[in-house]
């Protein structure tokens, strides 16, 4: 697990996730290396791992978790672009009421 795999990681991450946004993908280019070259130049080792973990876990969240969408042309709908990577859930966490709630809630009319 090196600083570079981990560089390379985010820039797949990045590619993935913004596919299809050149302006964006570049962005992301930039601000990837701008955080590496501030980042893990200095510091002690132990403090280097940590930083290069962290690169692994916001690559691994870029490709599951950010999904671009695009405004269809004429309506007022929207197209998500998924991949293969994207985490699809299955709504069962907002199916079961909350525990707990605080408050009376009612339908406001």
């Amino acid at each position: 697990m090196s600083a570079l795999h981990a560089y390379r990681a985010l820039l797949r991450a990045a590619q993935a996730a913004f596919q299809g946004d050149s302006k964006l993908l570049l962005a992301s280019h930039r601000e990837i290396r701008t955080q590496f070259e501030r980042n893990l130049g200095s510091g002690s080792v132990d403090d280097n791992h940590e930083k290069v973990k962290h690169a692994f876990e916001v690559a691994k969240f870029l490709k599951r978790n950010v999904v671009q969408a695009e405004k269809v042309d004429g309506q007022e709908k929207f197209k998500l672009r998924l991949h293969d990577e994207t985490e699809r859930g299955d709504n069962e966490s907002i199916k079961t009421p909350l525990k707990g709630r605080v408050g009376n809630f009612e339908k406001c009319s």
